[in-house]
């Protein structure tokens, strides 16, 4: 057998081949992904009560009725949302806790259980990284510029 080298066919100069390609029309199909039912379904338990979407995804998914397993969850929401599941929750539960931190005098303790952080140390560690102050000082910064609510 003799190797033959592959003939290549020039098509012109890279500018014309990223313009025939970049001016496709994205597959239609496509587009639906974002406005998924099951997505849509997981985002709403979500900001409705963050603290309760904990544990297992798939007992979630099986009680929300998604038929899917908590994988393809993941999958799909990432896909919708480009956030993994995980993270949005754990941005919604810092931001509920930070709401709560402005409008209430409620100890950094039970702000932090409702929040559904079973420990005050790992939630002072996820609000310091996520707001840059502990809760403590972002309470406290918070009512010097605003006062009490």
């Amino acid at each position: 057998m003799i190797y033959e080298s592959p003939i290549v066919q020039s098509q012109g100069p890279l500018h014309s081949f990223l313009r025939l390609i970049l001016s496709r029309k994205i597959n239609p199909r496509i587009s639906f992904v974002r406005d998924d039912w099951r997505v849509l379904k997981l985002r709403n338990l979500i900001d409705s009560d963050p603290a309760q979407v904990r544990g297992n995804l798939d007992n979630v998914c099986r009680q929300l009725g998604l038929c899917i397993s908590g994988r393809q969850a993941r999958r799909l929401f990432r896909t919708c949302t480009g956030i993994g599941i995980k993270k949005y929750v754990k941005k919604k539960r810092l931001s509920v806790a930070a709401q709560q931190l402005r409008s209430t005098e409620v100890p950094i303790k039970a702000v932090a259980i409702d929040a559904g952080y079973l420990h005050v140390r790992n939630f002072t560690r996820c609000f310091l990284k996520e707001f840059g102050l502990s809760p403590i000082e972002f309470r406290r910064v918070w009512r010097s510029q605003h006062g009490p609510s």
